[in-house]
């Protein structure tokens, strides 16, 4: 099981989530952080989903995914096998 992460910074729309693998169900084990703009999803086809903190906080936002700060994305970043920003 490759342990894949995808960087979300861009707003909600249909291209930003077309940049996401279709099929969340697959045998790799799939995190997204959403950061900058794309703290603004409030739904994603994945069981594993985190905001930065801080943007949230920044944009005076709430959302539904568990936040994570700078220091947790770092360490998710070098824990996964591949890493792809959208």
């Amino acid at each position: 099981m490759k342990k894949i992460l995808y960087i979300v910074s861009r707003a909600p729309s249909e291209e930003s989530v077309s940049l996401l693998p279709a099929d969340s169900g697959s045998k790799n084990d799939i995190s997204v952080v959403l950061v900058q703009d794309g703290v603004r999803h409030q739904r994603l086809p994945f069981p594993c989903v985190f905001t930065l903190s801080d943007d949230v906080l920044s944009r005076k936002l709430s959302s539904p995914f568990p936040s994570v700060s700078y220091q947790d994305l770092l360490r998710m970043i070098f824990e996964a096998e591949t890493v792809a920003v959208v």
